[in-house]
C-alpha cells in the first residue's frame, strides 16, 4: 500500500476547519449576494485543486466520456445550488440554526432512501 503524502489525521483537521468556519465566515460577508459568495467559494476551490489535478491525474481526464463530464457539470450546478441556498438562509436565521440543518442531510438521506427505496441502514 502507498504511503499518503499528507497524514490523514492533517488532512481530516484541516477539512474539519474549513467545514466549521464557513458559515461564520459567509455570515461576516453579508453585504455581498449568496451567488456572489458562493461563486468565490466554488472558484477558490477549482483554484486550489486544479494545479494538483493537471499534474497527478491529466491521463485520468482524458479517460473521461462526454456524458461523465455532462454528468459532473450538472452535480456542479447543484452544487452551486446549494451553496446559494444555503447562505441565502444565513440572512434568514442564525449560523447555529443554519449548520444544524445542513450538517442533518445524512440522516434525510437515509430517510428517504428508507422511505422510497426500502433500504435498510
Amino acid at each position: 500500500m502507498n504511503k499518503p503524502s499528507v497524514h490523514p489525521s492533517i488532512a481530516i483537521s484541516i477539512g474539519v476547519i474549513a467545514v466549521s468556519t464557513a458559515a461564520v465566515l459567509v455570515k461576516l460577508a453579508e453585504t455581498a449576494p449568496a451567488s456572489i459568495i458562493a461563486n468565490y467559494r466554488l472558484l477558490l476551490a477549482v483554484l486550489i485543486m486544479s494545479p494538483y489535478v493537471l499534474i497527478k491525474h491529466r491521463s485520468d481526464l482524458a479517460a473521461i466520456s462526454r456524458k461523465d463530464w455532462l454528468l459532473a457539470a450538472l452535480a456542479g450546478v447543484f452544487l452551486a445550488f446549494h451553496f446559494i441556498f444555503w447562505f441565502e438562509s444565513l440572512n434568514y436565521t442564525s449560523v447555529a440554526s443554519s449548520v444544524v440543518l445542513v450538517t442533518l442531510q445524512p440522516i434525510f438521506a437515509f430517510l428517504g432512501t428508507f422511505l422510497f427505496f426500502q433500504e435498510r441502514f
